[in-house]
């Protein structure tokens, strides 16, 4: 016997729940950790830059307490910032007046080789921006000096961002090491995660197999709500299955039985009497009418996942057929059918549960029959009311057993009642036998879960 090959990994991807989840989880922890990184080392840079430009006005306005202007502008020698005392400190400052014309430049700037003129400004307006490795503020003051006069002063501040990358660089390192280890961590249990998630499936497994192995006849236990009608529906399937086997098992049991008196008489008599073909063709007869009975009743109920079949088009069905078969007695049918009720079940159970009862109410009642039919939210209500002499309540349970008639002098075998409580049984419902309350006779209902 040869053996399959092994499945693709795409194959295994399809056939798989556990690997589409795990696969779906760490692309989105993916794009998720990657962009919140992103936008938190975008937002880190953001803040450290604003403070830098605070730091540079900070330094720009150190600038303007220190200078002095009456005829030119006057600088003191040492300035209150040492980095601007040292050559290529880091801090860089020049002053300049109208038409860029250098005024001052501290010592630091002595060796820096940058381009520092830039796009005009108008008074307190200033500009930040980063400059390759530098990081500028630029800001534009109008001097009054005490003639009046109004000098265009120019303020500039350079410092180099070697702190702020380095500060970068240390955020963005810790950041994408977090980032990166919480991704691995959640890789290493989204598994276990999905193991214990999924663990009532894997139940259902194991509860299906003992079905199919025959230690077990229904799915018991406790499931999560998500599986709960998957495992309602399957235990109503598997009870309707039950129920198939058991009426087979029935049905051939009451064949048998019902078969041994005809056969018998047949048996027992005399071929050479002029009446044997006669007698043969009665339990012959019998004998048909029987096995007719057994099969339709063998085959009957159970599909209650196969579909779903309008109410009141079976009922209008019934009510004209009855009508032709019944023209003697010119029943009156008063239907009552509120909104779309449904069935859901084989459509041949339906008629035979409403045929039934709609032939049992033109049978015994007195020629008015009421069928009301109505969908609650929880149920299902099929009601046939005539006003005949109805059912005694002693009755009413006897009624429901095979051969067992309230009436035995209309003709009939005793089994209508009885095949429509047992269909309606294997679909969870019941069949409800009470006093009529508009016509007085006898009101027999269906009940079924919706």
């Amino acid at each position: 016997m040869s053996t399959p090959a092994a499945l693709p990994s795409s194959a295994l991807y399809r056939r798989s729940l556990s690997a589409r989840i795990l696969l779906a989880s760490l692309l989105l922890v993916l794009l998720f950790l990657g962009s919140s990184g992103l936008y938190l080392e975008r937002s880190h840079r953001l803040s450290i830059e604003a403070a830098q430009a605070e730091r540079l006005q900070l330094q720009v306005l150190t600038l303007l307490a220190q200078a002095d202007y009456s005829d030119r502008l006057q600088m003191p020698t040492e300035m209150l910032e040492p980095r601007l005392n040292q050559a290529s400190s880091g801090l860089y400052a020049r002053i300049t007046g109208a038409g860029n014309q250098v005024l001052w430049q501290s010592r630091s700037a002595l060796t820096l080789a940058a381009r520092w003129h830039g796009a005009p400004l108008g008074a307190g307006e200033r500009r930040f921006q980063r400059q390759g490795e530098l990081y500028r503020l630029d800001y534009q003051v109008i001097w009054e000096t005490a003639t009046g006069a109004e000098i265009p002063l120019r303020f500039s501040v350079l410092e180099s961002s070697a702190a702020v990358d380095a500060d970068l660089a240390t955020y963005r390192r810790h950041l994408w090491l977090w980032l990166g280890g919480s991704t691995v961590l959640f890789a290493l249990t989204l598994p276990l995660v999905l193991y214990w998630s999924l663990g009532p499936l894997r139940r259902l497994a194991g509860d299906i197999a003992a079905i199919e192995a025959g230690r077990s006849e229904r799915l018991e236990g406790a499931y999560p709500a998500e599986v709960r009608p998957l495992t309602t529906n399957l235990n109503r399937l598997l009870q309707g299955e039950q129920q198939r086997r058991q009426r087979a098992r029935d049905t051939l049991a009451d064949l048998a039985h019902s078969l041994k008196t005809p056969l018998a008489v047949v048996a027992s008599a005399d071929p050479t009497q002029a009446s044997f073909p006669t007698l043969v063709h009665e339990q012959a007869q019998r004998m048909q009418d029987i096995v007719d009975y057994q099969l339709q009743r063998g085959i009957g109920g159970g599909q209650t996942l196969l579909q779903t079949v309008p109410v009141a088009p079976v009922i209008e069905r019934l009510c004209a057929s009855l009508a032709k078969v019944y023209s003697d007695r010119k029943p009156a049918f008063d239907l009552a059918i509120e909104g779309a009720p449904a069935f859901r079940g084989d459509e041949r159970d339906l008629l035979e549960m409403l045929g039934n009862l709609l032939d049992n109410a033109c049978k015994y009642g007195a020629g008015s029959i009421r069928i009301q039919a109505r969908q609650g939210p929880q149920e299902l209500t099929i009601a046939v009311e005539d006003n005949g002499p109805g059912i005694p309540a002693p009755l009413r349970e006897r009624v429901r057993q095979r051969g067992s008639r309230a009436d035995t002098q209309t003709p009939g075998q005793g089994i209508g009642l009885a095949v429509a409580s047992d269909i309606a049984a294997s679909y969870g419902g019941a069949l409800h036998i009470g006093d009529g309350q508009a016509l007085g006779g006898a009101r027999l209902s269906l009940h079924f879960p919706a």
